[in-house]
């Protein structure tokens, strides 16, 4: 690296208030946790010292699947093949309820990668859980979590903000089509059915902390809370804040954006501003935590290829976020089939592998457990 962190901080305010002007200052320096504390100030944590990971020298080259652990690795090892680099930060799903699978994460970690699980609540409601009534399962997790010695990123019921899962919210974009028509039955987002449709903000807040306070009481302290909207808010949509634990809660800002297919088009210089400007600068009103975009992806055809260094280039500059999570699956969204992946288009393979060749693709990526063990 030929700049220091303050140094490369102080470049990055000039060239990001030119190219990002409408997101705010994005030069914040990585030799301080951004919290209220200090990194200097804040006490190690045993057995893991979560600092290094939460605020890297490096940024986090992720990448997300779908499938089980074990098919995640196999396939993080060919993606890395593919593009030229191991990625670092693994995310996978799972719906919650399930044990925290303790062998296969020390795989992840072992293979040099953080893993990052996406725990889903399809059963149960905000209400339920903020009043206790998974707290036997949230124990069980968390203390295999704990037990398992290693660091993770958990994020818990991701994408709030959306309509389309039952713990989100039922914004009018849920239930009404973009002429004002009342939507099929069939077609109404999951968080305007039932009871999910009394979901309030208040009722996600209330949920995530106590979630967060069962792992506290049990003494886990090598998990990386990841607090993960949406930047597709929906009609009605309250103030994100809204939703907003706060900081003594949340690790990272983990936020999920997709760069879709616009038919024709070869390249667009704004996509990164344009997919991920207002949520940044919409959440730098109120909280200074660390970003990772946890999911994102390209649908493009000709856009594709550009899409890749729009986004590498985009993190680059940003100083406070940490990296990106590249979906690299193919799956059915919404009634249509949508292909994320970077390996279905050649174009785009060789544009990911150019970059990471490139002086500043040696920022991306770096080996998580020897930065703890060092």
């Amino acid at each position: 690296m030929t700049l220091s962190r303050r140094l490369r901080a102080a470049a990055v305010v000039m060239t990001a208030a030119l190219a990002l002007t409408a997101c705010g200052d994005p030069a914040l320096d990585r030799d301080a946790y951004h919290s209220a504390q200090n990194i200097d100030d804040l006490a190690p944590v045993k057995p893991v010292d979560l600092r290094k990971l939460i605020w890297p020298e490096k940024d986090y080259l992720g990448l997300a699947y779908d499938g089980t652990i074990e098919s995640g690795l196999q396939r993080r090892d060919e993606f890395g093949e593919l593009v030229g680099r191991p990625h670092n930060l693994l995310k996978y799903f799972e719906e919650f309820g399930g044990l925290f699978k303790v062998k296969e994460n020390k795989k992840i970690w072992e293979s040099g990668a953080l893993p990052f699980a996406d725990v889903e609540p399809y059963e149960g409601t905000l209400k339920e859980f903020a009043e206790g009534k998974y707290d036997r399962d949230i124990e069980s997790y968390a203390t295999a979590v704990k037990n398992s010695n290693i660091p993770i990123a958990y994020s818990w019921g991701h994408e709030m903000n959306g309509w389309w899962y039952p713990w989100g919210y039922c914004s009018k974009s849920g239930e009404f089509k973009g002429n004002g028509t009342k939507k099929d039955p069939e077609d109404i987002g999951d968080a305007c059915k039932g009871e999910s449709k009394e979901n309030t903000p208040e009722d996600f807040v209330a949920a995530w902390k106590h979630i967060h306070d069962v792992f506290t009481r049990l003494g886990v302290g090598n998990v990386i809370w990841v607090w993960s909207p949406n930047t597709a808010q929906g009609d009605g949509m309250p103030a994100l804040k809204e939703f907003y634990p706060g900081d003594e809660y949340v690790d990272w800002i983990g936020i999920s954006g997709y760069m879709y297919e616009t038919k024709g088009e070869r390249d667009n210089p704004a996509i990164f501003k344009d997919l991920w400007g207002d949520i940044y600068q919409e959440t730098r009103t109120f909280t200074r935590k660390p970003f990772v975009i946890a999911e994102t992806g390209s649908t493009a055809s000709l856009r594709r290829p550009n899409d890749v260094r729009r986004l590498f280039n985009g993190t680059h500059k940003y100083r406070d976020i940490l990296g990106f999570v590249w979906f690299e699956v193919k799956k059915v969204e919404f009634g249509n089939e949508t292909d994320f992946r970077v390996a279905a288009n050649p174009k785009a393979v060789q544009a990911y592998r150019k970059f990471l060749k490139s002086k500043r693709g040696q920022m991306f990526g770096f080996d998580p457990k020897q930065l703890i063990d060092e």
